[in-house]
């Protein structure tokens, strides 16, 4: 039996239901798709009282069909950050799973972009196709992230944007960095949508005991600099009333930020 398991998004997120399943199995855990800190691992190991086994990207996706096939004859608890079918990779198991008449059962975690729609104060059913600002290099340059918002823009949706993380370095791509990148979109498509007076929510370490929640305009956070850790942003269509008072009542705001009503 393979189990696929998420942990949510903060240490006491884990289960005890969880934890004589875990003691009787093999356990795995892979942090590329979500970040796990070393300290949440290490608490995991101590509830457990065993060692778990990290695995990287090429063992769950080049070697997908040889990790599941390890679970046919013995119970194998892959832990994973947030919800277990968030990611692309871990439905490719299911897949895999299938082909190798592998059992399969899923513990549902809490995950990041309900959380997102939540700690925003915007309603939930008003949110549009989620898009990524990605990493320049010098050959790859994708701005297509505009499309998406534009779309969302159209539709009166608002727009989460993720920002490339790097599980190495433990960072997202930095804030300059990608403003820097939503400018160059704009000058690409010129649709009006990229502007110094965007307005723009910041959230950086979602669920962290360290968490910061911030409005600001496109502009302004040109200028803002945080450390390590996840950041993503919600760039918002027309707000309803109710919106508008919610986020007046309970957000931190960064300079002069209109909020215009739908």
């Amino acid at each position: 039996m393979l189990y696929l398991t998420g942990i949510g998004l903060i240490k006491f997120d884990f289960p005890i239901g969880l934890i004589e399943l875990c003691k009787k199995s093999e356990v795995y855990m892979e942090r590329y798709t979500t970040h796990i800190t070393d300290n949440r691992r290490d608490y995991i190991e101590e509830l457990i009282g065993k060692k778990i086994v990290e695995l990287h990207r090429q063992d769950l996706e080049e070697q997908a069909g040889e990790f599941v096939k390890k679970a046919k004859d013995k119970e194998i608890v892959l832990l994973v950050g947030g919800d277990p079918l968030a990611a692309t990779t871990h439905k490719i198991l299911l897949i895999e799973a299938k082909k190798y008449n592998v059992k399969v059962k899923i513990h549902h975690g809490s995950s990041m972009l309900p959380a997102l729609m939540g700690e925003s104060g915007l309603d939930f059913y008003r949110f549009g196709q989620i898009c990524t600002i990605s990493r320049w290099t010098h050959n790859y340059q994708p701005v297509s992230f505009y499309e998406t918002i534009k779309r969302n823009f159209d539709a009166n949706l608002h727009s989460i944007v993720l920002l490339d993380y790097d599980p190495l370095k433990n960072a997202s791509l930095e804030l300059k960095e990608a403003v820097k990148i939503m400018y160059e979109a704009e000058k690409k498509y010129k649709r009006g949508i990229i502007k110094d007076n965007t307005m723009m929510f910041i959230m950086h370490k979602l669920a962290w005991p360290e968490q910061q929640h911030l409005l600001t305009t496109v502009k302004r956070a040109g200028k803002l600099n945080f450390a390590n850790g996840p950041t993503a942003l919600i760039i918002p269509a027309k707000m309803t009333e109710v919106e508008k008072e919610v986020i007046s009542s309970i957000y931190a705001v960064e300079g002069e930020v209109e909020l215009q009503l739908k």
